[in-house]
């Protein structure tokens, strides 16, 4: 089975339509409102309306509060939460759909870290992020040979930070991840895609 891709930080419809056209399974949509890529509760259900059957619309979260979560999660129509801050294990529970734990990664410790989340409340995957500042869409990759300490815990994860079209292939055959994550690796500028480099990328995340 190919790799998964989530294309995250989508604010336009036509991106949306465009990332599952080009084949992504997931959209991620931002409301960390500190992010050039926030958007409104109301931007954000008219994006998830362009799922198709089988997509994912993840709502990605930075130390919000639970009753803000469940609340985007009815609301906007979200199938999964990623949580891409501070959050300790004990808070990945209680929204309804699967998590995806968000983790920066700076050495071995921080790998080591994500290994506390394995099997804890919804935690359905684990996403190993480059340590830009702030909390994502940095663009700053990571030692991709640290992903390997992770293949016996027994649950899937992403790869993201820094990805783009040009190095995307390479990232999937040094880490034989579960899906690979790209924000500003596929934009003309903060929140708007790039479509040509949407296809590029996907196609070339799916051909190994």
């Amino acid at each position: 089975m190919s790799v998964r891709v989530k294309i995250c930080g989508v604010t336009r419809p036509e991106d949306a339509r465009a990332a599952w056209d080009a084949g992504t399974d997931a959209l991620g949509l931002n409301f960390y409102p500190r992010s050039p890529r926030y958007v409104e509760p109301a931007t954000a259900a008219a994006l998830a309306k362009t799922r198709p059957a089988l997509g994912a619309v993840v709502g990605v979260f930075v130390n919000e509060t639970p009753v803000t979560i469940l609340a985007r999660v009815r609301e906007c129509g979200l199938t999964a939460v990623q949580l891409h801050g501070d959050e300790p294990p004990e808070a990945c529970t209680g929204y309804g759909v699967p998590i995806i734990k968000a983790l920066r990664v700076r050495g071995e410790e921080d790998v080591e870290r994500a290994r506390t989340y394995v099997g804890v409340g919804d935690v359905a995957a684990l996403l190993l992020d480059g340590a830009a500042p702030g909390y994502g869409g940095g663009g700053v990759t990571f030692d991709w040979s640290l992903v390997a300490r992770l293949t016996d815990a027994g649950v899937p994860v992403l790869v993201a930070g820094g990805l783009t079209p040009a190095n995307v292939a390479e990232a999937v055959r040094a880490t034989r991840p579960y899906g690979v994550d790209v924000a500003s690796g596929v934009e003309s500028r903060p929140g708007i895609k790039d479509v040509d480099a949407v296809r590029t990328f996907i196609r070339a995340a799916k051909a190994l």
